[in-house]
């Protein structure tokens, strides 16, 4: 019987290679810091693939992981990551929003966003799921980037973590079969876990929210998807549409960040003839011309579209393992 996939690192013995082995295994996701001298206490970690989400269980001493914004935009990752701390904890700063998590507590994470993060764990759960199956639920999730969630205030974070642990623990049992079900359940509990005003809307504003953003990921090639198209679609009033949105700056810059997202994912990845040509793809995310979308490219993500790397000369010094986990990153279902 298939079971979830499952990836195990282990740092050698040797203190003097363990934290550099460590950093390579990172290399895909978090660039890895940490002042001298490295702790000898060892660093392990599982890493479980469910299809539509991976689980991630972390042992490891103090560090810092950052994502700096040109890391952000050559990997093509557009997802959400949940870190449930077990014990001590850390000190985070996205670079708005700083926040210090403990025991029983919770960080929110967008990786199409900068973070930087001092962890001081010694045990930690991770969750990560493409931002459709959290958007779809609660509706803006860009805005709670940096966000720490206290299950102390709240159950809901506890029972997912208990659900984690219990998922991790038979994770090796499971039929791939059941696999979809149990993504798509742990997917609605996180999004359970998010703070009740954090979209700020009225139920029906929620129900309408999510229409929106579905309509708007169906005609995002498209160079019709206008406001006053949306504004036709629902017969909304402006005001109404713009208050959706209003975490993101209005519609409009909310349809410029996906198609800048989708841009980015396109240019990360390569078939049997090569990455798509710079143009191809501005046109492709609804974009009018190559110009205005380098422009944009550049303000968003700190480099122009033709400096985005494919995964065929990405840079890579890790092991065999960190390149899976990487595919694993890229290939989740949205």
């Amino acid at each position: 019987m298939a079971s979830a996939s499952t990836l195990m690192f282990e740092a050698p013995l040797d203190p003097a290679s363990r934290f550099q082995t460590w950093c390579d295994y990172l290399e895909p996701f978090f660039q890895v810091g940490i002042a001298p001298p490295v702790p000898a206490n060892p660093y392990a970690m599982k890493a479980y693939n469910f299809g539509q989400i991976l689980v991630w269980e972390v042992y490891a001493p103090a560090h810092r992981l950052e994502r700096p914004a040109r890391m952000v935009a050559r990997q093509g990752i557009d997802h959400v990551l949940l870190l449930f701390y077990e014990s001590d904890g850390g000190k985070g700063e996205t670079g708005w929003r700083p926040g210090e998590a403990r025991t029983r507590k919770v960080a929110i994470i967008d990786m199409a966003q900068p973070v930087l993060i001092d962890v001081s764990i010694r045990s930690a759960i991770a969750v990560v799921l493409p931002r459709a199956l959290i958007s779809d639920s609660i509706g803006v999730v860009e805005a709670l980037h940096g966000q720490i969630l206290d299950s102390g205030e709240d159950p809901a974070p506890d029972l997912l973590h208990t659900y984690l642990r219990g998922l991790i623990a038979c994770a090796g049992q499971l039929g791939s079969h059941q696999l979809p079900a149990l993504a798509a359940a742990t997917s609605k509990m996180c999004g359970a876990c998010f703070p009740a005003a954090a979209a700020l809307r009225r139920p029906i504003d929620l129900q309408t929210n999510v229409a929106v953003r579905q309509f708007i990921r169906r005609e995002l090639g498209s160079f019709h998807l206008t406001v006053e198209a949306i504004v036709a679609e629902f017969g909304l009033s402006r005001a109404t549409l713009y208050r959706l949105f209003e975490a993101e700056g209005g519609v409009a810059g909310y349809i410029r960040e996906r198609r800048l997202l989708w841009a980015r994912r396109l240019l990360t990845q390569a078939d049997g003839h090569g990455r798509m040509r710079v143009s191809a793809v501005a046109y492709t995310t609804g974009f009018s011309d190559e110009k205005s979308f380098s422009r944009a490219f550049k303000r968003r993500f700190g480099c122009l579209p033709r400096d985005t790397a494919v995964p065929e000369v990405f840079p890579w010094t890790g092991s065999d393992d960190a390149a899976i986990l990487l595919s694993w990153m890229r290939d989740l279902a949205a």
